[in-house]
């Protein structure tokens, strides 16, 4: 009898192996991307994303042209209800949404803008990211206003009513000082010290909350960078408001008042005792701060992004793609670590 033992017919199989060395895995994290472009390259992304904005700042600011539909005072019971639909087709179709002031002037606004605080938030020597950007945000604001405040004072001037003289524009204003009175041209700079310190305060939160959060909006969505960069410019724009509002207020009072005029410090002492502090806020929300603040956040948010995806094309092994990050929401002073890792890779010769 023939006896056959348990393994019997037993045929082991094994995979086919390759011949090959082995081949660190390479382990990429979806964290925020800093940039590392050269001044040209930077120079390149700053021109482009202040382009885009100035280009889409002409339909975004007409777009007020729609609040019938809301529920601002004054504006939703302008048009009655039966006659919204229609109004709301004939404002779409009626307006030039691309027409409007020229563009190279909103564009060459937002390169000094970003130059400024790109060029000063690199140069602060404080170790705080954070605290550099609200810093490099306030100085921006500083030197925006020291470029900005003699045109403004200028075109005032030319659109001045009630002078003998009538300007056509700036540049007419500049000829005639020139020829007539040169002195005059000193007094650009005059009240420039509050304009100065609301637009430190207005830059200052605006490029400072973005700064702040630009890791956790990257980590969340694109969207939330530009929900954090909205609030940053709205919140500027609260904080520049009772600047604007009481130099309008004592601009208004002086014109009719006759021996000693008033002061920032008598008019605010003023209106504390009368109405409260608040009251310099009146006016806020009808100036339209949501969508006055629409631009601010989108020049931020094209910024912060055409600069990560310009380092990443140029810069391959700087993409991070593959894994999450547990990260904290302000800072990435702690290098960010994955959660999950690839397998093992083995490289065929």
């Amino acid at each position: 009898m023939l006896t056959t033992s348990g393994t019997a017919g037993y045929c082991p199989s094994y995979p086919s192996r390759f011949a090959a060395e082995f081949k660190e895995p390479l382990v990429r994290v979806r964290g925020y991307t800093e940039p590392k472009l050269t001044p040209v390259q930077h120079s390149a992304v700053v021109l482009a994303a202040s382009a885009i904005t100035a280009l889409l700042k002409r339909p975004i600011v007409k777009m007020d042209s729609f609040y019938f539909l809301s529920d601002v005072p004054g504006e939703s019971n302008r048009i009655y209800a039966s006659d919204k639909r229609a109004q709301f087709f004939r404002t779409l179709f009626g307006i030039r949404w691309f027409a409007g002031p020229p563009i190279l002037w909103s564009m060459s606004e937002y390169v000094f803008l970003l130059a400024s605080f790109t060029w000063l938030r690199e140069r602060l020597p404080w170790d705080s990211s954070i605290l550099r950007g609200f810093a490099a945000g306030g100085l921006t604001g500083v030197a925006y206003t020291a470029v900005r405040h003699p045109y403004d004072v200028l075109r005032a001037t030319s659109e001045a009513v009630g002078h003998p003289k009538k300007f056509k524009d700036v540049r007419d204003v500049v000829k005639t000082a020139l020829r007539e009175k040169p002195s005059v041209l000193l007094g650009v700079y005059r009240g420039v010290t509050a304009v100065a310190v609301g637009r430190l305060v207005q830059f200052g939160a605006q490029f400072g909350v973005y700064n702040a959060t630009r890791y956790d909006g990257v980590y969340r969505h694109t969207c939330m960078l530009f929900l954090y960069c909205h609030l940053g410019a709205t919140l500027g724009l609260l904080l520049q408001y009772p600047f604007l509002s009481i130099k309008h207020q004592l601009h208004l009072r002086n014109q009719f008042t006759r021996g000693k005029p008033h002061t920032y410090r008598s008019y605010i002492l003023e209106v504390r005792a009368r109405h409260g502090i608040t009251k310099v806020f009146d006016g806020f929300f009808t100036s339209r701060p949501m969508l006055n603040a629409v631009p601010a956040a989108l020049l931020m948010t094209l910024y912060d992004v055409c600069t990560r995806r310009y380092t990443e094309f140029l810069h391959p092994k700087l993409r991070k793609v593959h894994a999450e990050v547990d990260q904290s929401m302000f800072s990435a002073s702690g290098a960010p670590y994955a959660s999950s890792f690839p397998a093992y890779e083995f490289a065929r010769k």
